[in-house]
């Protein structure tokens, strides 16, 4: 077997993880990710002392972001519901850009409508992906369960 298919497997079988156990698979991810933040926001302090003799602009830049990286890594760590406010955050965000990328296309001449319309759909369906992801943090253990499953199948049966 290939690395994808092995990885696909995977994908799938933490997607359904995912939804039987919502809530252990919050507390999961909520630390997996605190934790990556953290570590991204020592990344950047480290990073710092590379760039020290070049651009003092890229150190403020990465001293904000490092302390930026840390204040949301220890705030994620500590409070699930907190990621999931970043998962409807995101979810918002790339639905509305969807759909206004979908329109733009639609008024757009010489572009593929039904392409666009696809968009605007799939636009529509992450802004309400994210109303549910604001309601309970059950409904953001079963998105990311799904799209780990979706892609999973994706990987394990393509190329």
């Amino acid at each position: 077997m290939e690395n994808k298919t092995i990885i696909g497997i995977i994908a799938i079988i933490l997607g359904f993880l995912i939804i039987i156990f919502p809530f252990a698979s919050q507390f999961a991810l909520s630390i997996i990710f605190g934790v990556a933040f953290i570590i991204l926001g020592i990344y950047y302090f480290l990073a710092c002392a590379n760039v020290w003799n070049y651009s003092k602009g890229t150190v403020a830049a990465y001293i904000i972001l490092g302390i930026l990286s840390l204040i949301c890594g220890f705030i994620i760590f500590s409070n699930i519901l907190v990621f999931d406010l970043f998962v409807a955050i995101y979810l918002y965000i790339f639905g509305f850009m969807m759909i206004i990328s979908a329109i733009m296309r639609l008024l757009q001449s010489g572009f593929n409508k039904g392409v666009a319309a696809l968009n605007l759909i799939l636009g529509i369906i992450m802004v309400i992906l994210g109303f549910y992801a604001l309601a309970s943090p059950i409904y953001v253990a079963i998105i990311i369960g799904i799209a780990l499953i979706v892609d999973g199948f994706g990987m394990a049966i393509g190329e």
